[in-house]
This record gives C-alpha cells, sequence and structure tokens, in this order.
C-alpha cells in the first residue's frame, strides 16, 4: 500500500494552523484511491455499510444432540406404497426440526439470494446381505470360481437421500413441498419403479447404504468366501442449496429421509430409484442423531 511521505516534528519547528493543515492536506488528495492502496485485504467490516451484504442469517438444530449415540432416531427403507411422504427430520420426542420464519416469513426479492446449508450425524444399518434378494436390482453377479453357478456382489451405490421440503403459503406450515429443483422421489419412471431424475436431485445429500468389497477375483470369478462387508459406521453428511429467482416469501423449511435408492437409466434418462427389494429384507434402516441447518439471505451484485 502507498505511503505518505513527510519529515516527522523536530525540536523548535513551529506548530501553527499553517504547519498543521499542510499535513492534514496530505490526507485529502483527489484520486488518491486506486489499484494499488486499496486491496481486498485492505476492507473490514467496519468499512461496510450494515445490511448491505448479508441481510440475515438462521440457525436450526436437525435431529437432536447425543453426542455418544446412546439415543438415536431411526428411519425404515420404503418397501412399497407409493406415493412415499418420507420421515421428516425430527428430535427424540418427534417434534419435526423446522427453520421457521415466523408469521411473516422471509421474503426473497429479486436482488436477493436464499443460501442453504445443513449436516447430519448418521449411520446405515441393516441385518444379512439385503442386496442379494431375488429381483433387487443393487448387485453383480459374476461367475463363481467353478464358473457353474453365480456370486451376487454388491453395487455399493445404494443409497438413502436427504432433501429439503418449504412452505410458501403460510406461517401454519401445512404445505410443505421440496425446493425449487428438487423432486420428492415419487416419479413412475418405468414399470412399477418410482425415483427423481437426476436433474430433480439439486438439492439432494446422498447417504451411502452399504458398502461390499470383493477381492481375489480369478480370471473374472469371485468366490463368495472372498466377500467383504466395510461396515459403515457414524459419519457427518452435508448439503447446500441456493435459490435465485421470483420475489417468494418463505415461511419455514424442513428436511425429509427416504431410502433405498439405487442408480437406474431408463429411456437415456438416469436416475435415482427406489429399490424396494434390497430396502424390504431384513432390517433395512438409517439412524441420526443431531446436525446444524443454516439460511443466509444475502445482496445479489
Amino acid at each position: 500500500m502507498s505511503r505518505i511521505q513527510r519529515q516527522r516534528i523536530v525540536d523548535g519547528e513551529p506548530i501553527d494552523a499553517t504547519n498543521l493543515n499542510d499535513r492534514y492536506n496530505d490526507f485529502a488528495q483527489p484520486g488518491a484511491l486506486n489499484q494499488y492502496n486499496v486491496r481486498d485485504s485492505s476492507i473490514d467490516l467496519p468499512q461496510l455499510k450494515a445490511d448491505w451484504f448479508t441481510r440475515n442469517s438462521w440457525e436450526q438444530t436437525l435431529g437432536e444432540f447425543n453426542l455418544s449415540h446412546s439415543s438415536v432416531n431411526t428411519v425404515a427403507a420404503t418397501t412399497g406404497g407409493f406415493p412415499v411422504a418420507g420421515h421428516v427430520v425430527q428430535d427424540f420426542g418427534g417434534t419435526p426440526s423446522i427453520l421457521n420464519f415466523g408469521l411473516g416469513g422471509l421474503t426473497i426479492g429479486t436482488d436477493e439470494v436464499l443460501r442453504l446449508y445443513w449436516d447430519l450425524s448418521v449411520r446405515p444399518s441393516y441385518t444379512g446381505t439385503p442386496w442379494t434378494a431375488v429381483g433387487s436390482f443393487s448387485k453383480y453377479q459374476f461367475p463363481d470360481p467353478p464358473k457353474t453357478g453365480v456370486v451376487d456382489v454388491a453395487t455399493s451405490a445404494d443409497v438413502w437421500v436427504m432433501y429439503p421440503e418449504w412452505d410458501v403459503t403460510s406461517s401454519l406450515l401445512t404445505n410443505f413441498v421440496p425446493v425449487p429443483g428438487q423432486g420428492d422421489f415419487n416419479t413412475n419412471y418405468t414399470g412399477a419403479r418410482y425415483g427423481n431424475a437426476l436433474p430433480d436431485c439439486e438439492a439432494t445429500t446422498v447417504i451411502p447404504a452399504w458398502v461390499q468389497v470383493a477381492f481375489n477375483a480369478v480370471d473374472g470369478s469371485v468366490s463368495a468366501p472372498n466377500l467383504y462387508d466395510s461396515g459403515i459406521g457414524w459419519r457427518g453428511v452435508s448439503g447446500a442449496w441456493h435459490y435465485v429467482g421470483a420475489p417468494t416469501t418463505v415461511y419455514g423449511i424442513r428436511w425429509i429421509i427416504k431410502g433405498i435408492l439405487h442408480p437406474e437409466q431408463a429411456t437415456n434418462v438416469n436416475y435415482l430409484g427406489f429399490d424396494t427389494v434390497a430396502g424390504g429384507t431384513g432390517t433395512v434402516q438409517l439412524e441420526y442423531t443431531s446436525g446444524k441447518a443454516q439460511a443466509m439471505i444475502m445482496r445479489l451484485g
């Protein structure tokens, strides 16, 4: 940054109006601010007008805090009966975790963006090998070493999904729908298959359901004893979504969990679709405790 160069006051120098004015004039030079003495790092918050960049922010606990995971919420896998409502993220008493903007709601203007972030502590749980069920499309089949039969190996692509819904109708919070760009995974895309096309997953957080590893494959064949279930433990998952568009008043936002889903293609479109066969075998569920949701309303430009 450029500096003002002026000799310091010395003994015997008069301190009068002329002397002082000359010094202060150094700080009143027309056009003195330029790319050399004002850069990003030289601007701090006291120099910015209040309510200029971030108009407001909000925070909400998702689920309920339990560091030891001694208490958890449990979501059962979908086994059929579409359309499915899904599980609303809630505390241990069953109260939904809603980012509530009050009676007047939050109005998003044409020159503003709503930025939404969330995270949650989760653990998938199941018994046996759900992906091996007849009719499941969550597996690969490899020849066994004698090549007289087949061995089922999990694709390890099955997931739970978590996504936000908002209510833009009233503070009663009784009309939640997926946020723009996000579907509800209830689209019947082929036969008896339901799910979302990938372009309708703009606000989706995916949570791995299981991971199985095959090792010591020989000439394209896999031995059943050489299959290893990694056993996914507790982990944090997160997501984000931004809204810029027509002026909208939002009264509340909540989060939905659904599963088990698997990637699939139909009529040249990629989907996340329910595998109700794998989800209906054994005790397939997702456990969760707590997380946080944050919303910020910010100016554009």
